[in-house]
Order: structure tokens, then sequence, then C-alpha cells
């Protein structure tokens, strides 16, 4: 995939999440694809990852990818962003996050995500470190 393509597949995943456009997030993702994320650590299936989208679509009104910065690579992508979330009783959320994706074919084959994990508290009983 070209650099032009490339970035084009980034910006068309996650306008369509914002828009939740679920059906063109399942077109874009490879019917093989991983995606991990670094605050569960765990690695989600095409259709587990399809899934968490929809559920956590009902707990916000609105999340969009804001001051996105993409860098394309021989075999994908890394984009940089704000995630800005608010929630149904007007309470805005915001961290940033980099997704590093590897592309195949017009589609997102792997994602490794990386959330900003100081936005969340510490939980109760943790210890510094």
């Amino acid at each position: 995939m070209t650099d032009s393509e490339l970035r084009a597949l980034c910006h068309r995943f996650l306008d369509a999440i914002e828009r939740q456009d679920f059906e063109t997030v399942a077109d874009v993702y490879h019917p093989e694809l991983r995606f991990w994320v670094n605050l569960t650590g765990k690695e989600l299936s095409r259709d587990e990852s399809l899934s968490v989208l929809r559920e956590g679509a009902g707990r916000h009104r609105r999340r969009t990818y804001d001051d996105r910065t993409i860098n394309t690579f021989d075999t994908g992508f890394l984009a940089r962003y704000t995630c800005t979330v608010v929630t149904h009783d007007g309470t805005r959320t915001a961290l940033w996050a980099c997704l590093v994706a590897r592309c195949h074919e017009g589609r997102i084959v792997r994602m490794d995500e990386y959330l900003d994990s100081g936005k969340f508290g510490r939980p109760p009983g943790s210890t510094g470190g």
C-alpha cells in the first residue's frame, strides 16, 4: 500500500468509529485481525473488537479522535491522537493514544493501541512505583 492509501485507511477507520459506523469498521478489519491494548494486556479478535466498539458506543454521547498525527511505514501506520469522549451527562474526558497498525491488501491485520494510563486513577490499595 502507498503512503496515501495507508493514511486514507487510518482516517477511514477512525472516522467510522466516530460516526459509529460499525459496518465500515468491519470492512476495514481483516478477517484475521488481532487487536491488543496496553491497559488490559489482552488480545482481541475481529469479532471481539467489534463487540467492544458497539458496547462502548452506548456508554457515551460522542467519541472523537482529535489532533491526529499519522506516520506510515512499509506495512502500516502509526497514529497519535487525543481520544475525546463526552458521556451522556456531559462529562468530557480526553486521553492521549498511539495506535500501531499493520495492514495488508487495504485492511488492518493487527493493531496495538497504547493509551495514556496516567489519565486513570490508581486502583484502591495500589502503591506507587
